[in-house]
């Protein structure tokens, strides 16, 4: 085996010297909720201070679950023999309408992404391509009135 040596210049070294941070003060950025085609997550969902707080969501099978107060149900239709969407739905039960993104990825890389715009007196549908391997919910927020979403 061989040895590797670093060198640096005396200019570069201020450069290679960071002040360490914890954890904290890191912006922490939630999770995504993966959903896969024939599923619906139903998630429960506050507005503290202005900012979307989810909990954990319940998986269940398509079409067989409905949101509680201060829940949202997604699911996830699989694409129709022939189409190359999938459509998401969803249906709001919150104070709030709330917006956010369903976004279809492959090993991380970004495929395909709607912006669901929330309501609160109708179920929601997108479509959303179908070739992603995994489909990510995330990027919740308080909607921002009908027409300023998307």
């Amino acid at each position: 085996m061989g040895t590797f040596v670093i060198r640096a210049s005396a200019a570069a070294l201020p450069l290679l010297l960071v002040a360490p941070c914890s954890a904290d003060s890191l912006p922490q950025k939630p999770t995504p909720f993966d959903l896969k085609p024939g599923q619906e997550l139903t998630i429960p969902v506050a507005v503290v201070d202005g900012q979307v707080v989810v909990g954990a969501p319940r998986p269940s099978k398509l079409g067989t679950a409905a949101p509680k107060d201060g829940e949202i149900t997604v699911g996830l239709t699989p694409a129709p023999a022939g189409s190359y969407y999938e459509t998401v739905t969803a249906k709001e039960n919150t104070a709030a309408p709330i917006d956010f993104l369903a976004t279809g990825v492959n090993a991380y890389v970004k495929i395909d992404e709607a912006v669901i715009c929330g309501r609160l007196d109708a179920p929601i549908a997108a479509h959303i391509g179908s070739v992603p391997w995994r489909f990510w919910l995330n990027g919740f927020e308080v909607g921002k009135g009908a027409g300023s979403c998307g």
